[in-house]
């Protein structure tokens, strides 16, 4: 009964879950997800979405999936049009800010920046509630969180590698994360702000 509730209560996390799922089982039959910096034209358009569905190794898919999973079904029951939000820019920023910021890169795959999204977003949001309510103790708990979440990625960029995923099948790209965890912050305190 219980997983039929979480089927019903996350329908948009658990269709890109196995999406994910299925993208990684095709293996190759699945390239024309893929987004290629190098010849990206208006046709392929889509594959600036589709390319987070993609990963690199069974390793990857499993961090990936497994924090998106979780992160996706809490902010999709508690926050569900910020949630969705916060899925449509990152799938969308987070491919060009690569482009951009790694020009000599041809390919990008994972679900790392949108997992790192939705992490701000929650902590944003719970933070934000923390603030406006002057619960202060929980307040520094999730401010702890937040200092983390910047401690990660400051980690990375200047390690140039991934903390939790110990994969030699493919270049990490920090930006990604960075990418994500300002639009998570952004729409999590964005209604906070406006008070």
């Amino acid at each position: 009964m219980q997983i039929r509730s979480l089927l019903v209560q996350t329908p948009i996390t658990m269709l890109i879950s196995v999406f994910v799922i299925i993208a990684h089982v095709a293996g190759e039959f699945s390239s024309p997800l893929t987004i290629d910096f190098r010849s990206i034209s208006f046709a392929d358009s889509y594959r600036v979405c589709t390319c987070h569905l993609l990963h690199w190794s069974s390793n990857h898919l499993l961090w990936d999936l497994a924090m998106f999973i979780t992160l996706g079904a809490i902010a999709e029951v508690n926050m569900s049009r910020h949630y969705r939000w916060t899925l449509f820019l990152s799938a969308l920023l987070i491919p060009a800010g690569v482009m951009l910021r790694h020009p000599e890169m041809e390919t990008y795959r994972g679900l790392s920046g949108i997992d790192t999204a939705l992490f701000g977003l929650i902590v944003a949001d719970l933070l934000g509630r923390r603030l406006v309510e002057c619960n202060w103790k929980s307040a520094f708990w999730f401010s702890l969180l937040l200092i983390g979440l910047l401690a990660k990625m400051l980690a990375e960029t200047l390690a140039g590698t991934n903390i939790f995923v110990s994969d030699t099948s493919f270049v990490p790209v920090p930006i990604a994360h960075l990418i994500g965890a300002v639009i998570g912050l952004m729409i999590g305190f964005g209604s906070y702000i406006m008070l």
